[in-house]
């Protein structure tokens, strides 16, 4: 059985959730959400160097599998206090919420130009480059300036264990390992050297997500609509308004591959490439019953 929980970030810095490499792009675009698999990261991060004071590379290993095995979580999406700014493929084109794409990147993104410099202090040939970012302040309509934040939802197995301490969930939504606030604190997505991805855990942000738990060995959720609100792993069955993407991702070791090599070299594994509907995408089925995989992406029931 399974426990769910929202969680709430706030974003101390811009965030960047980067796609895989445009050959020859020289902007980065973030994605306008955080998918499953980069909060498991963070949380393997944060659990490992917190247990070892020295940690290694299998250390980061042995905790992500036993996270993997442990928790489940929902992608998260921005969300200003009122609104939760989920994508939606509609007649009208791809909205945020209830605004259009156009308004969302006006309200809640923005980029930073950088180059690189040589030692005679001038900018190297063909280094120029553009950083896409979630914003961590935003104006609202009434011309105030707020933070932003982001939530979701952490599933956590019942009488979960990480080494021999027990999980805990606490009445503030905090994920507790001997009193250790995992979630306290987290470095998301990409571009950490330039002080991107610190989010702070913020429990009075927290809202009802909108799915359901279905109480079952598995990791099974509802959802009242059939706009999905996480990749979908893409069925040539099934009609649907929206868009289909090549999946994939980096990391130290591919974690869907039991065994796989692990590398000290970050991002140096990329795991298998595979189809899945987008974030957003109407998926014109019967069941809106879903099971969630260990990095937040769906499967049909």
């Amino acid at each position: 059985m399974w426990k769910d929980i929202a969680v709430s970030f706030k974003l101390k810095s811009p965030l960047h959730i980067g796609y895989m490499p445009f050959r020859g792009s020289v902007i980065s675009p973030t994605r306008y959400y955080v998918p499953g698999r980069n909060l498991w990261g963070a949380i393997t991060k944060r659990i490992t160097e917190h247990l070892y004071e020295n940690p290694v590379d299998n250390n980061y290993k042995d905790i992500g599998a036993t996270v993997k095995d442990n928790f489940r979580f929902s992608y998260l999406y921005v969300y200003d206090g009122i609104n939760i700014y989920f994508p939606l493929y509609t007649e009208q084109g791809l909205k945020y919420g209830n605004i259009s794409r156009s308004e969302f990147e006006h309200r809640f993104i923005g980029s930073q130009i950088s180059t690189a410099i040589d030692s005679t202090g001038t900018a190297k040939n063909a280094s120029l480059h553009e950083i896409e970012f979630i914003n961590n302040k935003f104006k609202d309509t009434n011309g105030n300036i707020k933070d932003v934040r982001i939530i979701g939802c952490v599933w956590v197995k019942e009488n979960a264990e990480i080494g021999d301490k027990t999980v805990i969930i606490s009445d503030k939504a905090e994920i507790l390992i001997d009193g250790f606030n995992v979630i306290e604190e987290l470095i998301l997505g990409g571009e950490s050297k330039y002080g991107f991805g610190h989010v702070l855990f913020d429990p009075s942000g927290s809202v009802k997500f909108p799915i359901e738990s279905v109480k079952a060995e598995e990791c099974k959720i509802e959802i009242n609509d059939n706009y999905i609100i996480a990749h979908l792993k893409y069925d040539k069955t099934i009609k649907f308004k929206g868009d289909i993407e090549l999946l994939t991702g980096r990391g130290y070791y591919d974690p869907k591959i039991s065994g796989s090599e692990t590398s000290n070299k970050p991002g140096s594994a990329i795991s298998k490439p595979e189809f899945y509907f987008s974030p957003g995408t109407y998926v014109d089925s019967r069941s809106t019953t879903y099971i969630v995989n260990w990095d937040g992406t769906w499967e049909f029931d």
